[in-house]
């Protein structure tokens, strides 16, 4: 889970909630990716105890309790007990964009986004895509009773309520997916850790949870979810975007025909494809993707003098890079 914060002005600092065995060594030895090591901080992300499904606790050893990360929704958790929030606020911090690191084609600050949730004065904001069909597996936004905005998790979602249709527009009843990014507000997310630090949520996972003498066994993880306080900002917007642009998640395995790390580079690809045409250049024969350098271009724009009327690529390899 990465999260990005805009402030007054147009510098952006840089926050990672991060499990342990992802270590900032990982950054150090790629140079922070080019990015100032001043702008970067680096946050825990917490770990709940596996249970059995009768409640007990499983061990992973004799000494050892069973432990799984806490979900999405311990961000929150952990952005107040790291000191991380009271940090943001002494900086003067407004807002932050919030994206998890499995889509590939996350948009990273995007300013019709964020200036879009931040000139009408959102407390949260959501990038959403309607759903590809009924019954995939993507939590949903829905209006409770006082109008509010929340999210309705797939795996808690009747399938013949997922696949009701609105006879007025033809489209799903629930057909706006949550592919997690967002905008936070900070009085905002103050607000919700306060809340959820008097009252977490607890979902379950039924898993095969790793227990004594290597084995494994029935179990559950408990997660909460970055949605879960959303029920209690006041003014939320939704923006809606191209899924062929912006959301392209690894979920699967390699070889899965659906969200898998084959599927997200195939994305990424035809996306810089996309953008080369567009721009008016020819891709070489037998080229069908482009991988393009967000050094070159951020959303596909400036690359008309970089290769309008220009052959992209060589003939016969159908991968190239920009």
């Amino acid at each position: 889970m990465l999260a990005r914060f805009s402030v007054a002005g147009l510098h952006l600092s840089d926050r990672l909630m991060l499990p342990p065995l992802f270590c900032r060594d990982h950054f150090e030895s790629h140079k922070y990716f080019g990015v100032d090591p001043q702008q970067i901080t680096f946050f825990q992300q917490g770990f709940l105890p596996c249970i059995t499904p009768q409640g007990k606790i499983i061990l992973e050893t004799a000494s050892k309790v069973a432990k799984a990360p806490d979900g999405n929704g311990g961000l929150y958790r952990a952005l107040q007990t790291s000191g991380t929030l009271d940090k943001m606020q002494a900086l003067g911090l407004e807002a932050l964009d919030v994206y998890c690191v499995d889509n590939i084609l996350a948009r990273v600050a995007d300013p019709e986004y964020l200036g879009c949730c931040y000139s009408r004065g959102g407390q949260l904001g959501a990038k959403v895509v309607a759903k590809a069909f009924p019954t995939e597996r993507v939590g949903v936004f829905a209006q409770d009773s006082r109008g509010r905005l929340q999210v309705l998790e797939y795996s808690e979602l009747d399938p013949a309520i997922a696949s009701a249709i609105d006879p007025e527009t033809g489209n799903l009843y629930y057909n706006w997916s949550n592919i997690c990014m967002h905008y936070f507000s900070i009085p905002w997310l103050v607000s919700a850790a306060e809340q959820l630090s008097a009252a977490a949520k607890y979902h379950i996972a039924n898993k095969q949870i790793h227990a004594k003498a290597g084995t494994k066994v029935p179990g559950i993880k408990l997660e909460m979810f970055i949605f879960d306080p959303f029920h209690t900002a006041e003014k939320t917007i939704l923006f809606e975007v191209h899924r062929q642009d912006q959301f392209a998640p690894v979920k699967n395995a390699p070889g899965s025909p659906t969200d898998s790390p084959d599927t997200a580079r195939a994305a990424l690809l035809a996306q810089g494809a996309r953008w080369i045409t567009a721009a008016g250049g020819i891709l070489a024969q037998g080229v069908h993707g482009v991988e393009v350098s967000p050094l070159v271009s951020y959303a596909g724009e400036g690359l008309e003098g970089v290769v309008q009327g220009k052959v992209v690529g060589q003939e016969g390899q159908a991968v190239t890079v920009l």
